[in-house]
């Protein structure tokens, strides 16, 4: 047991009304499993796991306190409320009840954070000025329309607390609608909206008083506020933290949850909302200033994983309650983990953003990138022993193999693991020996162990051909042989002073000037190119796609493209390299084509050619109809990303 090493984390905490009982927090953030703006039986089970995993209160994501959206109108869809969503609430409170944690919910307008609507509808806002992403610009509310927001929010209030939800979070935060009518970066109103600090705040306290007039004193009530907006001419940390005050005396609040920043600023969203690339606990010393001014609890969020740093901020008094959710996303059991000594059995976030973040912008939903179960909690059980264990011989160490391994193994197979290499981990290794990247190598260290501690046999140092396999005899095999390194067919590609992205990062030496070709279009030239950079290269990127990392989040995009421009490194987009011309001995030249069809040629003293590579599917092509049961998985399969390997790999283990 830690328990008294954890003595603060797992206290319990009042929070007006509500007492929950631990001090471990998941901050409203969008999943993309509502439905129709309706609670799902899927969102219900994602967050059921995280109450039975222990944790003290979820706060449900933003729902829309009208009809406008939340967010960029991309993909995914968000919480309205409407009395047909009481019911809705009524179903995850008591799920959520049942397994001993608290539920609020947080009620926002989004403001000018969104787009244009389908039918031209536009955002609106407290002046006509856009968002930096959608730059669609915002129809001016006027006095009447502001008077429908208020009531909307303290209707929507009625009706959490009507659904049995232990309390209600209004967002003044991320450059919602509320925080757009605080900043004097974004209210440039003249009449008493705007102007004076007195008018600009107008709109909050009547917010908070409609709000608490409509739950009653007896009903729990918070805001989460940005305290301060990291922009040019917003507000800062000291008006923000005056604010707190006033607010929590209008409103009669018994909780803030501090955050910072804008969503209308795509560098401030990416300080606010931290990335494997920023420091850690940024945001801290904002919760830190707030609690000074005000006598409720306070919450604190912002890259808290590891449960020591949550138990040292609280020790410090900086906070009462920790936000840890994209570290309850990665590992839904953490504080029960933590109670039954089980410390190394937690998958700690790393803030990679490849499935939580990345995924919503891609997809709409979100998972974890090495816990496959989130967001498929409502399809998959909770691993349990199999009544019918096999053998089960899988090739290939990665992390494909690694998860695949662990899963069957837990489940009560006899797992054999071959890697051909020394080490397991496959590319993560090479991945993790760039700049800001050396966490990756936590996920495949996570795995190696679970799946040892599990029961795997892992033999290093050993290849296996179709003829050992078959030799085995084993009931299940699973090919997780990853790509092999190839370069893409363009003439010159294997001259010399060329290389690919892995044998750069396996340790060949290259010159002065180095033109990069990107084929991957994720964070492989943009990580290269930095490591290059850092080492005192000269380096071009050159990318078909519209811009650097074009399929990169935008979160960890926008600060490594700022990297990348404080380093020199020119950025070539709408080109393709073509040919290497290696005639010269002096120096290559790199034809460079165009969209537009016109070419150029760049000197250079060494390429490297970035690609996700070719699937290495010999020994998988070589034992089809040879064995009972053979799977394909990961790169082997198709070369993609290191969130399709694992949840491969989950997933043919769980069908063994």
């Amino acid at each position: 047991m830690h328990t008294d090493e954890f003595a603060q984390l797992l206290s319990p905490l009042t929070i007006g009304r509500v007492t929950v009982r631990n001090r471990a927090l998941s901050t409203a953030h969008g999943t993309g499993m509502s439905v129709g703006g309706q609670i799902s039986d899927r969102l219900i089970e994602y967050h059921r796991a995280r109450a039975r995993g222990g944790i003290g209160l979820v706060i449900l994501e933003a729902t829309s306190v009208d009809q406008s959206p939340i967010g960029a109108r991309a993909k995914g869809a968000n919480l309205r409320s409407t009395d047909a969503l009481i019911p809705g609430y009524r179903r995850i409170a008591e799920a959520l009840h049942a397994e001993g944690a608290k539920v609020f919910t947080m009620l926002s307008h989004s403001g000018r954070n969104t787009s244009m609507g389908p039918d031209g509808e536009p955002p609106v806002a407290p002046s006509p000025l856009p968002m930096d992403r959608t730059r669609d610009v915002p129809h001016e509310l006027d006095i009447d329309e502001i008077g429908g927001i208020v009531r909307a929010f303290a209707a929507a209030a009625v009706r959490a607390r009507d659904g049995g939800l232990d309390g209600v979070e209004l967002s003044f935060t991320h450059g919602n609608l509320v925080q757009a009518f605080l900043s004097p970066a974004s209210n440039r109103r003249s009449d008493h909206y705007g102007g004076s600090e007195t008018n600009r705040l107008r709109f909050a306290r009547e917010v908070l008083e409609a709000t608490r007039a409509a739950v009653g004193d007896d009903y729990t009530l918070g805001i989460r506020f940005s305290a301060t907006e990291i922009v040019p001419d917003g507000y800062g940390i000291e008006d923000g933290a005056r604010y707190a005050k006033l607010m929590a005396d209008w409103g009669r609040l018994d909780f803030i949850d501090v955050s910072a920043g804008t969503n209308a600023s795509m560098w401030s969203r990416s300080i606010h909302y931290p990335t494997i690339a920023s420091p850690q606990r940024p945001l801290v010393p904002y919760a830190r200033a707030v609690k000074r001014a005000v006598d409720v609890p306070v919450f604190c969020i912002g890259k808290i994983a590891d449960p020591r740093e949550a138990e040292a901020i609280l020790k410090a008094g900086d906070a009462d309650m920790v936000g840890m959710t994209r570290a309850h996303i990665s590992e839904p059991a953490l504080i029960r983990k933590i109670m039954e000594g089980r410390i190394d059995d937690i998958r700690t976030c790393i803030h990679g953003n490849e499935a939580c973040f990345s995924r919503q912008q891609r997809v709409g939903d979100i998972t974890c990138v090495y816990n496959p179960r989130t967001g498929r909690e409502h399809q998959w059980d909770e691993l349990a022993p199999t009544d019918a264990p096999k053998s089960v011989l899988i090739v290939g160490g990665g992390p494909a193999g690694l998860e695949a391994a662990r899963v069957a193994a837990r489940r009560g197979h006899d797992v054999v693991l071959h890697e051909r290499g020394s080490q397991l981990g496959g590319q993560v290794r090479l991945l993790a020996r760039t700049p800001h990247r050396q966490d990756y190598l936590q996920i495949v260290t996570w795995l190696e162990r679970q799946a040892r501690k599990a029961g795997t046999l892992v033999r290093l140092d050993s290849e296996m051909t179709a003829e050992k396999v078959l030799a085995a005899n084993p009931d299940v095999v699973i090919v997780a042989t990853g790509s092999s390194d190839a370069r893409p067919e363009i003439p010159g590609a294997d001259a010399p002073g060329v290389f690919s992205g892995r044998q750069f990062l396996a340790g060949a030496d290259l010159g002065r000037r180095v033109v990069l070709g990107d084929w991957d279009g994720r964070h492989m030239g943009m990580s290269i190119a930095e490591a290059l950079a850092t080492r005192g290269h000269e380096v071009e990127i050159v990318t078909a796609a519209f811009y650097v990392g074009m399929d990169a989040d935008l979160l960890t995009w926008r600060p490594a493209y700022d990297r990348l421009l404080s380093l020199g490194v020119r950025m070539s987009p709408l080109e393709e390299i073509v040919g290497i011309d290696a005639s010269d001995a002096a120096q290559l030249a790199v034809e460079a084509r165009r969209t537009n069809g016109t070419r150029r040629r760049i000197a250079a003293d060494s390429v490297v050619l970035c690609s996700k590579g070719r699937a290495e599917v010999g020994l998988y092509q070589a034992l089809k109809g040879k064995v009972r049961a053979l799977h394909a998985i990961g790169d082997c399969w198709a070369p993609r990303q290191l969130e399709q390997a694992i949840f491969e790999g989950a997933r043919i283990a769980r069908e063994i």
